[in-house]
């Protein structure tokens, strides 16, 4: 008796992930369509493929809506959390949130947003790299979850645990594009976050930053936290 040929699986893609203007999805369709289906194996891909580029058009849709008042503040909210299912451990979700909770001045959630992104972090990274340059897109939620956690380290008194974070952030990205050098530098001087921000103000409105430079100096010449890239 002829054995019949093994037929290939196919994979129905999920309706929640089901999205007409996707170039992946119209490929699956097509492939439908043809009546050949996909293997178990390139479903797999292509799903994965979607879920990446949909979680993150969801996280730069959120940011868009919170220009928008109130209602977009919701529509962000809603749009994250959309996010969230399709991946849970998505670190810019979780960025994203912290500055949703923190425009609705909701504090308790958006600590724990950040406390979240910053576990999602390290479970990521069980070994820092050697660098995470600030220029690639990719590495930019990791450093905002350091860096947010740090801030709250610092909010809650916990200076040495702030720092450790500080220091870490400007071995991963010496160029320093979130301001770091200001931050550690006003803990070791003493000077509180609020103070930190009216001179941030000062320097933007007299565009003239040189005391937040002195303020660099001063405190790095003690503390070697950080050495200024050189640039040809």
């Amino acid at each position: 008796m002829k054995k019949k040929n093994k037929e290939t699986k196919v994979h129905k893609y999920p309706n929640e992930f089901y999205f007409d203007d996707y170039p992946i999805c119209q490929e699956m369709k097509k492939a439908y369509e043809s009546g050949k289906g996909l293997s178990s194996a390139e479903a797999k891909r292509l799903f994965e493929k979607a879920k990446e580029e949909n979680k993150d058009d969801l996280y730069y849709d959120a940011m868009e809506c919170l220009g928008e008042g109130k209602r977009g503040v919701k529509k962000a909210e809603k749009l994250l959390f959309d996010a969230l299912r399709i991946d849970e451990h998505y670190v810019q979700t979780y960025i994203g949130l912290a500055q949703v909770f923190g425009i609705s001045g909701e504090k308790k959630k958006a600590r724990e947003a950040i406390i979240k992104a910053y576990e999602e972090t390290l479970r990521k990274f069980p070994k820092w790299p050697r660098e995470m340059p600030w220029g690639f897109l990719e590495n930019r939620a990791y450093l905002r979850a350091l860096q947010y956690r740090a801030d709250l380290f610092w909010d809650d008194g916990k200076s040495d645990d702030a720092i450790k974070l500080f220091r870490l952030l400007l071995k991963l990205n010496p160029n320093d594009n979130q301001g770091v050098r200001y931050e550690i530098s006003a803990l070791y001087s003493g000077v509180s976050g609020d103070k930190l921000n009216k001179m941030f103000d000062e320097g933007n409105e007299k565009q003239d930053w040189s005391k937040l430079q002195k303020l660099v100096e001063v405190q790095n010449l003690k503390h070697h936290f950080w050495k200024e890239p050189k640039y040809d």
